[in-house]
């Protein structure tokens, strides 16, 4: 698939709840959580980059380079309404889109550009999967973008599949595919 045609959104709206403290903000290896997500990412060339964040967030602490910045107003619902948030702000034009979670500070804009290069015209959704866990990227195709906007809750577009609305198929990753950060100690992990 045509990568300027798919839409890139990165999800930074979360709570950090079982983090105890802002985590995109935190330090990992000399650059906040956040800025690894978005210096990872901010050559890829495709149609739009969205970066998802909630109100009050530290964004003059970060270069968001050309992620268009969306604010959603509803992140307390849960990650669901960050996925609705950056879905309606695409193009009519866009044939899917990416989801990137920004606390996964090892996904990188070559994983989201074998994502892309590895799509099969007959694909609704496709992740990497490592030991048998799905991980990040993950792309969905335009046909499901109805089924998208339904969503609800703090569960993400896999929701989807566990409903069956869609299927999925998954692409041989690596470790830095599901590795995220969600506690201070998470941090000591990645190496």
């Amino acid at each position: 698939m045509e990568s300027n045609s798919v839409s890139l959104i990165l999800l930074a709206a979360g709570e950090s709840s079982r983090f105890g403290d802002e985590k995109l903000c935190s330090d990992f290896r000399g650059k906040p959580l956040l800025q690894w997500a978005l210096d990872n990412l901010k050559n890829l060339g495709v149609l739009n980059k969205f970066l998802i964040t909630k109100p009050g967030f530290e964004l003059n602490r970060f270069d968001t380079g050309n992620f268009k910045v969306l604010i959603n107003y509803d992140y307390g619902k849960g990650i669901s309404t960050s996925i609705v948030r950056g879905l309606c702000e695409c193009a009519e034009e866009c044939t899917g889109i990416v989801l990137v979670l920004a606390d996964m500070p090892m996904v990188s804009g070559e994983d989201v550009e074998f994502l892309l290069d590895s799509l099969l015209p007959e694909d609704e959704m496709v992740s990497f999967v490592y030991e048998g866990r799905k991980g990040f990227p993950t792309f969905i195709a335009k046909k499901l973008f109805p089924e998208l906007l339904k969503i609800t809750g703090d569960r993400g577009a896999f929701q989807l599949v566990k409903n069956g609305r869609s299927k999925i198929r998954g692409i041989e990753g690596s470790k830095q595919n599901i590795l995220d950060i969600d506690s201070p100690e998470d941090k000591q992990t990645i190496r």
